[in-house]
Parts: structure tokens; sequence; C-alpha cells
């Protein structure tokens, strides 16, 4: 028979005819896959087993329209490590094992089930996915801490102790996470952005990490997922983590970002900036506090810090965050709005300074979680400050490598890394590497939301805003119009899949199944066809002048009527889901 040998620091696996086997080393259980019925169950360590291909972890189960898979990882890359202990590792092949080869299935279920095989081997490709087999990736250090000194937590397994926010396969355990004989299978894997760097300065050596982990809830791509839902869950929430380890010592910052918390859409229509629009308007306030008491609840006051535009299509949501947000009642929400473009265009950068001073006060009042090498915690992050735009993304990221750079100073002196009065941006070989990891930091969760890094990398990367980082910013932004528009469809289906948002249903006609729009497939063909002719008949004039120019401005108002009905209905030739968004839409109507 065929076989999978797994050699990792839990669970060797295998294959056989009637049963898969994941198989942990001095484990008293072994999980077990029937391949007949499908029962996934802990059962005692078989013997006399075939060995064959090294597995790394085990992702987890999913149901398809031919079979079941288990998801399992099959080579890793060692990214380092936070605590100097464990090491976290990068996620760089898996296999999809079906629990049975169909021999039987028509050709249309094989083409059916091979759709979402692709969806999911294209979401799983995306970088990052990190895990460790040792470290809670889904904490932070002082979330860890406070989970350690906790009553429950000896009792309690790995699995149990993290955040569920941002353990990824979370969906994919659930067959695993019902049976506690088999929670030391469950491998928490997070998806988002980590840099591990050894640095040193002023002869002190020291570990520089930075680590962004992304919220599952409410997770998709730029136009498709935006707002608050009714749970109070946003779109591109991330909590980003600031680590310095020397000497034995550790000291931690979090910052957060995450969608205006309202009921708002903005949907890919084809034209280059979709307008905003409102949902629910007489329960904007209920979300807002919804999201807000429990964003308090899990880190403490939070400094809500917006940076729309009050003007132009960003006016009406700047606007209603702002009356909504802007009240003096709540407690332990502070909200400041800095129009950053106002602010900050035309190269007015140093305006920056304007919007640090204002919030100063907050990010020295929330202070660092840091730990001596003793291992007594010297003191604590008290409060957060959450950062948004509309995309949470290029201008978010300016503002989060400023407030972190305030911070690794306190850190730094603390340390005794930077003596007392120096400051990062004096100390020119850290402060390339500081910049750096923010910049890239940011173009990983551009990435993972738009498609394209972000746009101001040139100012985080330099301090310095550059006619070349313009530039490439006008090409990033035509690439993301193209990605938003014609490409997100399946990328957003990808991470439905993935995260259990929609889950295949054999007694339901798949969406996959179900063929697009004519209007999708007609405009742009005619489109095409008047733009081929207009071309050819500037290369292939006609004999006269009046004749040339009757025919190109035939042609030309062809194009014209032809565009102005693309945009009429752009809402069917933009790549859109298939899967939840299609249903949701679907009983809506």
């Amino acid at each position: 028979s065929s076989g999978i040998n797994a050699e990792w620091p839990l669970r060797p696996g295998y294959k056989e005819p009637d049963k898969i086997y994941v198989v942990g080393n001095g484990a008293p259980k072994a999980l077990s896959i029937n391949r007949t019925t499908f029962e996934v169950s802990a059962s005692p360590c078989p013997t006399g087993l075939t060995t064959g291909q090294s597995i790394e972890g085990v992702v987890g189960i999913i149901s398809l329209p031919l079979t079941q898979y288990l998801i399992v990882i099959t080579e890793k890359v060692d990214l380092g490590s936070i605590d100097g202990v464990s090491s976290i590792w990068k996620m760089t092949k898996f296999e999809l094992v079906p629990f049975h080869e169909s021999r039987n299935a028509t050709a249309d279920l094989v083409q059916l089930n091979n759709k979402y095989l692709d969806l999911l081997h294209k979401t799983l490709s995306l970088p990052t996915f990190f895990f460790s087999y040792t470290y809670d990736v889904s904490l932070s250090v002082q979330a860890a801490h406070d989970q350690r000194q906790s009553d429950h937590h000896k009792a309690m397994s790995a699995i149990e102790r993290t955040d569920e926010r941002f353990v990824w396969n979370k969906y994919l355990l659930k067959d695993l996470e019902c049976d506690r004989d088999l929670h030391g299978y469950c491998l928490p894997i997070a998806y988002g952005v980590l840099s591990i760097t050894t640095c040193s300065l002023n002869g002190k050596t020291f570990e520089y990490v930075l680590v962004s982990r992304r919220n599952w809830h409410r997770m998709g791509v730029r136009y498709f997922v935006r707002g608050a839902d009714d749970t109070g869950d946003v779109a591109n929430f991330v909590e980003t983590e600031q680590i310095v380890r020397c000497d034995g010592n550790i000291a931690s910052h979090v910052n957060t970002r995450g969608s205006i918390p309202l009921y708002w859409s903005q949907r890919s229509d084809i034209t280059y900036k979709p307008y905003i629009t409102f949902h629910s308007q007489n329960k904007q306030k209920e979300v807002f506090m919804k999201h807000m008491e429990r964003q308090v609840a899990l880190y403490g006051p939070n400094t809500m810090v917006s940076l729309i535009d009050d003007k132009g299509k960003e006016k009406d949501i700047c606007r209603s965050l702002t009356y909504i947000a802007g009240q003096k009642s709540y407690e332990g929400i502070r909200y400041i709005h800095f129009d950053f473009h106002k602010e900050c265009g035309k190269n007015k950068w140093h305006n920056l300074a304007k919007l640090m001073k204002e919030i100063e006060v907050d990010i020295d009042g929330n202070g660092y979680f840091f730990r001596d090498n003793r291992g007594e915690v010297q003191s604590r992050q008290s409060g957060v400050v959450r950062t948004n735009c509309i995309d949470c993304l290029d201008r978010t990221n300016v503002v989060q490598g400023l407030i972190a750079k305030r911070v690794l100073t306190h850190q730094f002196q603390r340390l005794s890394i930077l003596p007392p009065g120096q400051e990062i941006h004096q100390t020119s070989q850290f402060e390339f590497i500081f910049k750096n990891r923010w910049a890239d930091n940011g173009d990983g969760i551009a990435l993972q939301y738009t498609g394209t890094p972000a746009l101001k990398s040139d100012f985080t990367r330099t301090g310095v805003r550059t006619k070349k980082g313009l530039l490439h910013d006008g090409v990033k932004s035509m690439k993301r119009y193209v990605q938003n528009n014609f490409l997100d469809g399946g990328k957003q289906d990808g991470y439905d899949l993935l995260l259990g948002v929609y889950r295949y249903n054999p007694g339901e006609l798949s969406p996959l199944a179900l063929q697009k729009h004519p209007i999708a497939v007609f405009l742009p063909t005619l489109m095409a066809i008047c733009f081929a002719l207009f071309i050819l008949k500037l290369v292939m004039p006609s004999d006269t002048w009046t004749a040339q120019l009757s025919h190109l401005a035939v042609y030309l108002t062809s194009i014209y009527v032809l565009w102005k009905l693309c945009i009429r209905n752009g809402e069917h030739l933009v790549d859109q889901p298939r899967l939840f968004q299609t249903l949701a839409l679907a009983k809506r109507q």
C-alpha cells in the first residue's frame, strides 16, 4: 500500500487501504480515519504500518463533492524563534489526502470537485501561513504570559489555549477538536506577516520581531468585505506585535487595525473607486459599540485614530463615524480624526508630527509589556491604538510605524541598547532595518487584502516621499484596479471555503456550477471588436478623409456607448465571488 510517514515533533502518519493513521511519537492514541465510513476517531496506535512520504503537521479536514480530504503540511521553512527556544515555521508545501478514491463519479462531479480543489490550493499557497509545535503563534507575549498564570492553564490542551481569532484552521480542525484524545494532533496555524531579525547596536545583540496576525472572522478581499457584520467583527482586522528580546529580557507592544466598525460596503463595479453604501442606518451605533466594547475587553482602553478624508467619496462615512465615535459617553474609547490626505498632501509629511503630538499621551500611557531575565513582569501594556483608513493599509501603515518607533525608543533605552537621549533615527544601521521591516509588514498585509504591495511604502522605508515612489504607486494602483475588479472573486471564494464561511452541501446546487451572466461575455466581446476595428482603420485608412473620419467616428461612438453600458452593468462584468456571497445575496432578494 502507499504511505505517508510523518516525522515531526509529535506525530508520524500513514495511509493504509482501509484507514489513514497519524501516530504521535510515544502518544497513547493515534488519529484514525476510516476510509469507508469517513469516521474520525482516536484509536490505539497500530503496528506494522508501511512508511512513505514525510509530513510536518495536520492542517485539518474538509468536505468536497467527491470525498473528504485530510490536509497535511509536507514542507516547512524555519523563520526563527520569538522566545529564543521554540522555532516558528512557515508552511511551504501541503497535500490534500482523499479519504476515498472515487472511480465511479461522473465527469461533471469530478470537474466540480477540481474547481474546489483549485480554490483551496491557491488559498493555502498564499504567504504567509506560520505555526510552531511549542509556541502559541496566536497569542501576544503578554496574552501568553497571562494565559500561563491562569488557574486552568495546565488542564487545557494547546488548541484550547489559543486565541481562536487568529487560528486560521479552526474550522478545519472541528472534527479533531471534538475529541480531547485528538487535541495533540491539532496544530494551530496563523496567517499574516512575520519577520525575525538578529540585530546589533551599540555593542548589544538582540532579536527584533515584527508579527502581524490576521483575524479570520469577516475575512475577505478589499471591495468584497468592508465594515462590520452583525457580530461586531470587522474586515481586515490585524493585530501587529513588535517584540525585542535582549539578554534574556523581552519587551512587547501591540497595535491594531481594522475596517471602520459600521455597516457599509463598497462593491466593485469596474469604476476606479466605487461609491460607499451604508446599510442598517438605525443600527450603526449598536454595531459600533458591539465591536469597540469587545476591543476594550481584549486590549484595554482604545485610542481610535481615523485617517479618512472629510471630502469626496469618504466624506459621508467620515462624518458618520465622527458623529458616532466622537460622543464623550463611551468608557475606554477616545476618538481622533486626522485627515491624512489633507494634512500630508503636497509632500507636507511633517504634519504627521501634529498627530503624534496629539496621541503621544495615549501611547506612553498605554505602556508596553516587559519581562526581565528573571521571569518577572516589570510593566504591562494597558491599552492600544486602533488605526483605520478606508482600506486600513497605506495610510495606516505609515502611522503605525511612527507609533512603533516611539515605543521602541523607550524599550531600547530600558534595555540599554540606546543611551538616554539617543533616538532610533540617530542610528542609521538599525533605522534602515526598522523602516524596511515595517514597510515589508505593510506590503504583506496589503498583498493579502488587495493583491499588491502597499502604497506610500517609500516613505515608510526612507522617511521621504520620492518621484520614483509616486511612479511605483501609480503602477500598484493600476494593478489593484485589475486585481480588485477582474481577479478577486476567486480569491474571496478561496477564503470562504477554507474558513468554513461556505460549506459544500451535496443537497444543493453548487454556485460554482452556475454560468456567468451573458452580459459578462457579450459586452466585453463587442467592445474588443469595436476597438480592434478602430485600430485597424488607423493602420489601414480609407481612400478619402471623409470616409476615414466617418468610420472612425462610428467606431469611437460605438466604443463610447459600449463603455457607458459597461459602467451601467459593472456588477456583472466584475469577477464576483460565487460561493457564500452569492448565496447570501440570493437570500436577501
